[in-house]
């Protein structure tokens, strides 16, 4: 059965993006669920609200990590302008995605499409929440004024990973359930 699952997962080709990114997703699950049980002043403390709080510290330094492991893959392995075409103002990878879709086909990946393109913005969004979280708790540990500014725009931008998490967790289920009904379904003449 695991077997079955794991072979079902995208990036075959490539087991340790693959299982990297199984760490990542199942690491921002966890900050999302935490997240709701962290104070500051348990940084302090000695407690349950101490030890969930640490845990969300200590897995956002580690999401920090992973996310430039992620980064540093993807531009080693496709560069730049695979995932950031948008960057330089090319958008016609995206306009051809677009047009498939208006076919009622999925696109598959490429150069400056749309899934490269939300790739390369979910790493990014990933690297700017955990980053700024990892901000926050050096600021807050010295006292800083800019403690509070950092923590709100955290708790902001905490929101894009979120709506990202799940908007592409459901669209990889979709993916998935879409090429198991092409590969059941009996072949359909043109």
């Amino acid at each position: 059965m695991k077997s079955r699952i794991w072979n079902r997962l995208p990036h075959e080709y490539a087991p340790f993006f693959r299982a990297l990114h199984i760490v990542v997703a199942l690491l921002i699950f966890s900050q999302i669920i935490n997240s709701n049980f962290t104070e500051t002043e348990a940084l302090t403390e000695h407690g349950l609200d101490a030890v969930i709080t640490w845990v969300h510290v200590i897995s956002g330094f580690g999401l920090i990590i992973c996310g430039f492991m992620l980064l540093g893959w993807m531009m080693t392995r496709r560069g730049f302008t695979y995932y950031f075409a948008w960057a330089k103002l090319d958008f016609s990878g995206i306009k051809q995605d677009i047009n498939t879709l208006m076919k009622y086909r999925l696109p598959e990946s490429h150069s400056g499409g749309i899934a490269s393109t939300v790739q390369g913005l979910g790493v990014l969004a990933l690297l700017c929440v955990a980053m700024s979280g990892g901000l926050w708790f050096l600021l807050n540990a010295v006292k800083s004024d800019l403690a509070d500014t950092i923590i709100g725009w955290h708790k902001f931008l905490t929101t894009f990973i979120e709506v990202y998490f799940y908007a592409h967790g459901a669209m990889g289920v979709l993916h998935l359930l879409i090429e198991r009904y092409k590969n059941h379904s009996p072949a359909i003449n043109d």
